[in-house]
């Protein structure tokens, strides 16, 4: 069943998180709200909908709003909407979603209730590359980017039209109940890049740049989460304005903690560092040891947020989880201080 907001507020409160994420859902068209939206939302501390659309596969699967069908597992997408025969023209006719057909009133509700005692973000993920790889697949857009810039560019840019439209509405809805504009998008795996940096800078910089002036225009943190390791990009990151890197995984980077620390620790607050690979065969004192180094590392002077490198997984032990929360919050005390 659907948590409960009081239950869901209560373990949050327990482990010490004072951040709360908020999303615009997805509504459809005006007048033909989702069924049941009303009931979720005031049951629900918040809520992320991937509603059924018109490109339908049947049950078990369900369908986003970009009408790419999914196993809700770990969003696995297929079949893809898109193949390397679809034309420019294909991607014209195509059903995109509107901006107009989210839900920001009840964002802006929701941030606004819990904005005087948490910092509020949002709207979470919103990826562009990813976004390609649901429409198109993955190893198919891997080699369109190569053999058909043209059907590359034609998705990418319709992605970002929609994603920068929802963006700025989101934004302005929220307003000053808006405190860290919350971004994300995967283009790097455990051992590099998934695209050279060198296409990554032609497709990629120059539509993060845009979404990143939206919140700094609005005086909002930005917040990206890229996991992997991105060091090939990191100091273009930091070029166009990310101010929080989420997640970092300390075990597929090429340089060590401390050093990662003094080359970016000036321009960058870090997330994440706890690896979640290991939490399942930690004892809890494990677990309490490597969030202080992690902490002492990572947080000297400042611009370090503690927690795992990446989603805890049901596989780990409850007292591995309660332990990495409770070793944070240590640090909490009276004699630590907020500059490390």
């Amino acid at each position: 069943g659907i948590p409960t907001a009081a239950g869901t507020a209560a373990v949050l409160d327990r482990l010490g998180i004072d951040g709360r994420v908020i999303v615009a859902p997805y509504i459809g068209r005006p007048g033909q709200p989702v069924e049941g939206l009303a009931e979720l939302a005031a049951r629900a501390e918040c809520v992320y909908l991937v509603p059924y659309f018109d490109h339908d596969p049947g049950p078990p699967m369900q369908t986003t709003e970009w009408g790419t069908p999914w196993v809700p597992h770990y969003a696995t997408h297929r079949p893809f909407p898109f193949t390397p025969d679809s034309s420019v023209r294909d991607v014209e006719r195509y059903a995109w979603p509107d901006p107009d057909h989210y839900d920001y009133e009840w964002a802006r509700r929701m941030a606004a209730r819990f904005a005087p005692d948490y910092a509020i973000r949002g709207p979470y993920w919103k990826p562009l590359l990813c976004q390609v790889f649901d429409l198109l697949g993955t190893e198919d857009t891997m080699v369109t980017m190569l053999t058909q810039p043209h059907l590359f560019e034609a998705l990418l840019e319709r992605v970002a039209a929609v994603t920068i439209g929802y963006v700025q509405r989101f934004v302005a809805v929220l307003g000053d109940d808006l405190h860290i504009l919350y971004l994300g998008d995967d283009f790097a795996t455990q051992r590099g890049m998934m695209i050279s940096p060198q296409l990554w800078r032609r497709h990629l910089k120059p539509l993060y740049a845009r979404l990143f002036e939206i919140g700094h225009r609005a005086n909002k943190f930005v917040w990206f989460h890229a996991c992997g390791d991105i060091t090939a990009v990191l100091p273009d990151l930091i070029d166009i304005g990310v101010d929080v890197w989420e997640t970092v995984q300390l075990h597929t980077l090429p340089l060590s903690p401390q050093r990662l620390k003094e080359e970016y620790g000036r321009h960058l607050t870090f997330f994440g560092a706890v690896n979640t690979q290991r939490l399942p065969f930690m004892t809890p004192e494990q677990v309490a040891a490597e969030v202080t180094t992690c902490i002492e590392t990572l947080g000297k002077g400042g611009g370090y947020i503690c927690g795992p490198d990446h989603h805890i997984k049901p596989d780990v032990p409850h007292a591995n989880s309660v332990a990495l929360f409770d070793a944070a919050q240590a640090f909490r005390r009276p004699g630590y201080t907020t500059n490390g």
